[in-house]
């Protein structure tokens, strides 16, 4: 009989920060968040150094004239970012809906923004604070395309949002807050990481 090791994870790795990703998947969740979101795409990125693919998330409505028509807002640069770094020309028209280069509508946008996966594009990866004061771990919404001056270019755009505090990064020392588990009422555990149990 062989002798039996179980192998002890360690936590952490070299996954934040800028980092070259690997588009993996793209999948469409506007049906489930259609009371609040005109978009609600995630983008999961294959990142070297994470045995799980990090996502991107591009979400939200639209800022509106008065008429109807869409103009400049944040979720319309969400799209723009990531369009850009793919290199795709089509996108949203003025009515918010996706249309090709040649302006013809693309009635299902994951199937069409397909032909990317396998694409590697520059990214920042972080954890994120929520207001519920737990960390997620996620993509930056500024994307770039893979080119030898875009992890420079894209760390100082970071630092600068760093430096205007718009970005609500986690403290690198921040664990996710745990709960005490009371067992059999005979005691708690706390701080104890289950993958070396």
């Amino acid at each position: 009989m062989a002798i039996m090791r179980s192998e002890v994870k360690k936590s952490g790795g070299n996954w934040l920060g800028v980092k070259t990703g690997t588009l993996s998947k793209i999948t469409c969740e506007k049906e489930r968040f259609s009371s609040w979101a005109e978009v609600y795409l995630k983008f999961e990125f294959n990142v070297e150094g994470s045995e799980y693919p990090r996502t991107l998330k591009i979400c939200g409505s639209f800022d509106k004239e008065t008429n109807g028509q869409i103009k400049d807002c944040t979720l319309l640069k969400h799209i723009t970012f990531l369009l850009d770094a793919l290199g795709e020309q089509g996108g949203i028209n003025h009515l918010g809906k996706w249309v090709d280069s040649n302006e013809h509508p693309v009635d299902n946008i994951v199937d069409y923004l397909n032909k990317y996966i396998g694409t590697k594009l520059t990214i920042f990866v972080y954890k994120e604070l929520s207001k519920n004061g737990q960390t997620y771990t996620t993509v930056h919404n500024k994307v770039m395309a893979d080119t030898p001056d875009a992890p420079k270019e894209l760390q100082g755009y970071i630092d600068f949002l760093r430096s205007k505090g718009y970005i609500k990064e986690a403290p690198e020392n921040m664990t996710q807050q745990s709960t005490p588990v009371v067992m059999n009422g005979s005691g708690t555990m706390s701080d104890i990481d289950i993958a070396n149990l």
